[in-house]
């Protein structure tokens, strides 16, 4: 498998943060299928406000559609944001739809999230307009590009979750460190198979991620979202946590990933009980966006 591609906005996040964030950014060049980050210098060099892609693919459907936004090196958080989307698949820009991206980053550090749900309705070049509006400054508007598929490589909403057989706490004796990079014991989210999860006739949700190695910084953050669910709902829902790497010195991707078709972490997968995706969210998760998600997901 070559080597995975990062969102665009984290790889220019991990050179306008500086040196403490370029840490968790960088892997080793020997590791040829380690998750990387792109180094644009170009994107560095940019002064005033960027916007950029947060997610890796839009598909001809229902998306969800995040944006980072950077001023001078830093994350801007609790800008008000408005979004309108243009099809450029013609000759002609067609004003397509509008909407407002809250921003959603309470438990992410210097990371966080714009987030608009917005539908595609036909695959190719398509555009967005967005006007950032922050405190004490003028509104100012930025034009982006971005392509949209006609499918998705990956288990999108309606399809059938695939039947994984990721390792359990049961396959490595008891022993979490060799399937989960995770510092803090996460053990509960290591019990079950994706396979008899998803055919159990309870909802189950599912995270990929390696809190360790996780170049967006946001792994670990997702991680404790998911956990703080898994205390309270553990009865009702079957929870499991998915590491991004099965060999944590060569970073060899798991075979989870790669049945999912998965190039980016984390991700945040929903299944409801008849085995079909009902929900997923690529990047860092927080506890704001996704509680309300998630209760709504149960609840059907």
């Amino acid at each position: 498998m070559k080597n995975m591609r990062w969102f665009k906005w984290i790889g220019v996040f991990c050179i306008l943060l500086g040196a403490t964030l370029n840490v968790a950014c960088g892997h080793s060049a020997a590791a040829p299928t380690a998750l990387s980050a792109p180094t644009d210098a170009s994107a560095a060099a940019d002064a005033g406000l960027q916007v950029l892609l947060a997610n890796s693919r839009n598909v001809v459907g229902e998306n969800r559609f995040a944006l980072g936004l950077v001023r001078d090196g830093r994350s801007v958080k609790d800008a008000q944001t408005h979004l309108r989307f243009f099809d450029l698949t013609t000759d002609q820009a067609l004003a397509r739809q509008e909407t407002d991206a809250p921003f959603f980053g309470d438990n992410l550090g210097e990371a966080g999230v714009y987030v608009a749900h917005t539908t595609f309705d036909k695959a190719g070049n398509w555009g967005v307009e967005v006007t950032v509006t922050e405190p004490g400054r003028a509104p100012e508007t930025k034009r982006i590009a971005f392509s949209v598929l006609a499918d998705d490589p990956s288990p999108g909403v309606g399809d059938m979750a695939p039947r994984t057989h990721n390792p359990t706490l049961q396959d490595v004796k008891g022993d979490r460190a060799k399937i989960c990079s995770a510092f803090e014991d996460d053990s509960l989210l290591h019990q079950s198979r994706i396979a008899d999860a998803v055919t159990s006739g309870k909802p189950t949700v599912i995270l990929f991620a390696t809190p360790r190695f996780c170049a967006s910084r946001t792994c670990g953050p997702s991680l404790q979202v998911m956990m703080g669910l898994a205390q309270n709902y553990a009865d009702k829902v079957n929870f499991i946590h998915v590491e991004v790497y099965k060999n944590f010195d060569t970073l060899e991707v798991a075979d989870a990933m790669r049945e999912w078709n998965l190039e980016t972490e984390p991700w945040l997968y929903f299944v409801a009980k008849d085995g079909k995706i009902a929900a997923r969210f690529e990047g860092g998760i927080t506890t704001r966006e996704i509680v309300p998600a998630f209760l709504k997901f149960i609840e059907q």
